[in-house]
């Protein structure tokens, strides 16, 4: 009698310790299918943006009765190449995260002018602009200036900070700028807005990688913890200027040669 309880004990304990584990095991499942949720709904967001303003394009392109110069033509080549470029990283990065064992878009150094970067970022994101809102390039690295680092991610992260500034911003002005520091080797792409402002209390989680689903204020962190994944790719971050109180300030910083 004694053996058969002892013996119903210790399955009682076996059952209990397995279906802990099944436990912890859809729970981490639940997790990961919240924030993979989390992830594709802001990516589709993102995609939406370059798909659309490819179709305008070449909407106005298919115009019978339009006539376009040589240089005209180049930029309407241009814009169509950035965006389906954006599109292409942002895929990729679909990809890797729906598998880590992937190594996504191979990271490669590519001479380019960091006011081109800002200049074509800012051409791409016109039709994103709601109205009343103005947004310009702030000049504060010579038109001379060249960099070398992977130009694909820096533009996509770039592009991330402006769509959000565009999705937030309701009145003012959204300014991109950059600043090459030459004795650093570090260049600093500045995206400036005169939205609402970080949410009180998130600004030491603005950039965190998360884990646990529950710990997202809003997709917009996604979006930002995404940015700053993307930035670590080349050696760069993201930060955050709290001093900056008429709405927004972030600062991509990046090493440079």
């Amino acid at each position: 009698m004694v053996v058969l309880v002892v013996v119903l004990v210790i399955i009682c304990l076996l059952l209990v310790f397995r279906l802990k584990q099944q436990q912890e095991r859809v729970s981490a499942l639940y997790k990961s299918d919240k924030l993979k949720s989390h992830f594709v709904k802001s990516l589709v967001y993102e995609i939406r943006n370059p798909l659309q303003s490819v179709m305008k394009l070449a909407e106005m392109v298919g115009r019978k009765d339009l006539y376009l110069s040589k240089e005209e033509k180049k930029h309407v080549a241009d814009q169509i190449s950035y965006h389906s470029s954006l599109m292409d990283t942002l895929l990729d990065e679909v990809e890797v995260y729906a598998d880590s064992n992937k190594k996504g878009h191979e990271i490669t150094d590519e001479r380019f002018s960091p006011n081109r970067v800002c200049e074509r970022c800012i051409d791409a994101n016109l039709h994103n602009v709601p109205e009343g809102v103005k947004m310009s390039f702030r000049q504060e690295t010579g038109q001379g200036v060249f960099v070398s680092a992977d130009r694909h991610i820096v533009e996509l992260v770039l592009n991330k900070l402006v769509v959000l500034a565009c999705r937030f911003t309701k009145k003012g002005e959204i300014t991109v700028g950059c600043r090459y520091e030459e004795d650093s080797h570090r260049l600093t792409f500045v995206v400036q807005d005169t939205g609402g402002g970080i949410p009180e209390g998130r600004g030491d989680a603005l950039f965190n990688w998360y884990n646990d689903p529950d710990d997202v204020f809003d997709e917009t962190e996604i979006d930002l913890s995404v940015s700053q994944k993307l930035a670590s790719k080349v050696g760069g971050l993201l930060h955050w200027d709290e001093t900056y109180k008429n709405g927004t300030r972030i600062e991509f910083i990046l090493p440079v040669r």
